[in-house]
């Protein structure tokens, strides 16, 4: 993809991430100061689609990213670069208290991630031994609004340790994101995780319209920090 095309692209993604709305191509006009026409974009977004990176909800005229645009979107990313705010630094670091026990201090940094990140948090202490917090916030995001969409990711926590098992090996001691297929929680998420100590795993699962740099900012600072 040719540099104009993929920043238009980021440009899609980023201001869907933020809006939750299909992007149109007046919209970008006038918001982005890209320097060229409305028809001109048009053609580009009509080109981004036809790519496969980009999709036509029937009832708008804007358009949102697919799983492809969001894999090429991440791929132009340089996450190592994110960093979290102070405020962000602050409420990780303020409320864990060194002399928590272990397993308390790990479900204390999951609610905090899930949290600041309103995103779900899942640790697998084994692959048999799960828990998760923020679920609340994956099913008020517009992408649940329909209850099949509900009903079929409640089946999947209600499985999850079916799902850690294969997945398990797929993560290692870096954060890394994993993006419908690759991960088997629903294809309908992202999934950000890293493996520690021995047998376990903290994850954040989000829908894929995510903040992925703060995300993986968050996720390096508990790596961290644990």
């Amino acid at each position: 993809m040719d540099k104009r095309l993929s920043d238009l692209l980021n440009l899609v993604v980023e201001n869907h991430i933020k809006t939750a709305e299909p992007i149109g191509s007046r919209f970008l006009v006038e918001k982005c100061d890209l320097g060229r026409g409305e028809a001109t974009v048009r053609n580009e977004l009509r080109a981004l689609e036809e790519g496969g990176y980009l999709t036509h909800p029937h009832t708008s005229a804007g358009r949102v990213p697919t799983e492809k645009g969001y894999r090429e979107y991440l791929t132009s990313l340089d996450l190592n670069e994110a960093k979290l705010s102070a405020k962000d630094n602050e409420v990780l670091g303020m409320n864990v208290s060194v002399e928590m026990e272990r397993e308390n201090k790990l479900k204390t940094f999951a609610k905090i991630v899930a949290g600041l990140s309103g995103a779900t948090t899942m640790l697998a202490f084994t692959p048999d031994k799960v828990y998760y917090t923020g679920l609340s916030n994956l099913f008020s995001q517009p992408e649940f609004s329909v209850l099949e969409h509900v009903a079929d990711m409640s089946q999947i926590f209600d499985h999850c340790e079916e799902c850690l098992g294969v997945f398990f090996d797929k993560t290692d001691s870096d954060v890394k994101y994993f993006l419908g297929e690759e991960h088997g929680f629903g294809n309908l998420l992202s999934v950000a995780a890293f493996r520690f100590g021995d047998e376990s795993m903290f994850l954040l699962m989000g829908p894929m319209r995510m903040n992925y740099g703060r995300n993986y900012a968050l996720m390096n600072k508990v790596k961290e920090l644990i």
